[in-house]
């Protein structure tokens, strides 16, 4: 019987067991998809690098009911191809360069300073109180959102990531509402230019550089909105119970400052992040994976965080090593689909991780690990809800 696919989710931040079922497994196992289409499950390193950067493997080709919320419409990277992938990502790519994110650095710091600030007294929600308002705000002020409009995006953000958790018609509405938010605030955007006052954001950048239309602009100012806050709190909320779940593992970081950039690199290889297990692409002409031949029109699903645990790469994969030091991991994909913000969020995971290390000396996880509640029908794991206490005040920034 074919199994179904995704597979159930984990209560943590490994991926599903059966990923490492596959790996021990010869060829490409067939899986059917929640949208009725059969796909080849890619679970080996080499080949998911392969599906995601060989031109003969196509996203736009996908076609059918979506596995999740986000259209294709409301994508304008994640499911488009050359040459209109190549045009799109071009016009953006320096925004979001290493230097870029670096610069961005200050910033950050004086955010995260100043959430830890106002968070209140023990026992609190990491997540509510630091981890998404943090992305949030990472992600509204540099695409010149103003935040007194995060309350309106937040459900809708959570609308358009969810798999199965809300109405079809909600999800609707939600798309709606956000093109219309994002057209609107495109269009204020081009009269502050039109009138010499132009804001110091992404968006007018990309208005200034006239390499996109207005409607190309308003589809990536959502996407990046969701792109990059949606994934970086959840990513940085798990970060945290990896980190301050494990008190000794917390302390040495504390000790040891710049054991913070390989740490996050490792935690970003052994989580698995992605609920829906990866983007589904179509072979556009016969190609071989390993020993299996993939024909022309079939589909297949490269798993990243399979491929984060091939035991070919990575030195006992299973385990989590901090000071892991070559860790070629594929968390932020790879090829031309390689994450557009990949090094923005590093920074982002490494500043926030950092101020929580500094500011609280005895910050632990109040619950259990399997009593942790998780996110579910989301396109994006990780904790609704993470509780922390801590002993004493913190220290000031």
């Amino acid at each position: 019987m074919t199994r179904r696919f995704p597979f159930p989710e984990s209560p943590d931040v490994w991926p599903p067991d059966e990923y490492r079922e596959l790996l021990a497994q010869p060829g490409l196992p067939e899986v059917l998809l929640s949208n009725g289409h059969r796909a080849l499950l890619v679970t080996r390193y080499a080949d998911v690098k392969a599906v995601l950067s060989d031109d003969r493997f196509s996203r736009a080709a996908f076609g059918g009911t979506p596995m999740f919320a986000r259209t294709t419409e409301s994508l304008a990277l994640a499911t488009s191809d050359p040459p209109v992938h190549t045009r799109r990502r071009a016009a953006v790519t320096s925004a979001f360069s290493a230097r870029k994110a670096r610069q961005l650095m200050p910033r950050l710091r004086e955010l995260a300073d100043q959430l830890i600030d106002g968070i209140g007294e023990p026992p609190v929600d990491l997540v509510e109180s630091f981890t998404v308002p943090f992305a949030l705000r990472a992600s509204t002020e540099l695409l010149g959102i103003p935040a007194a409009d995060e309350p309106r995006l937040r459900p809708l953000v959570d609308a358009m990531m969810s798999t199965t958790r809300f109405t079809r018609d909600h999800v609707t509405a939600a798309h709606r509402e956000a093109a219309a938010y994002f057209d609107e605030l495109v269009a204020t955007k081009q009269a502050h230019i039109a009138a010499g006052r132009p804001r110091p954001d992404l968006l007018t950048e990309l208005l200034t550089a006239e390499r996109l239309s207005h409607k190309e602009i308003a589809v990536f100012g959502a996407g990046l909105l969701m792109a990059g806050y949606e994934t970086t709190s959840n990513q940085l909320a798990m970060c945290a119970l990896m980190v301050f779940g494990d008190p000794d593992r917390a302390d040495r970081l504390r000790l040891e400052p710049a054991g913070v950039e390989p740490a996050v690199e490792e935690m970003l290889r052994w989580s698995s992040l992605i609920a829906t297990g990866g983007a589904p692409h179509v072979a556009t002409e016969d190609a071989r994976l390993g020993d299996t031949v993939v024909r022309a029109g079939q589909v297949v699903v490269p798993l990243t965080a399979a491929a984060n645990r091939d035991a070919t790469v990575f030195a006992e994969p299973e385990c989590l090593r901090p000071d892991r030091a070559d860790n070629p991991h594929v968390a932020f994909g790879h090829g031309r689909h390689h994450c557009l913000g990949a090094e923005l969020a590093r920074v982002e995971l490494r500043v926030g991780l950092r101020a929580l290390l500094d500011r609280f000396h005895e910050l632990t996880v109040d619950a259990p690990v399997s009593e942790i509640p998780w996110r579910s029908g989301m396109f994006i794991r990780g904790p609704a809800v993470l509780p922390v206490s801590w002993t004493g005040a913190c220290d000031e920034a």
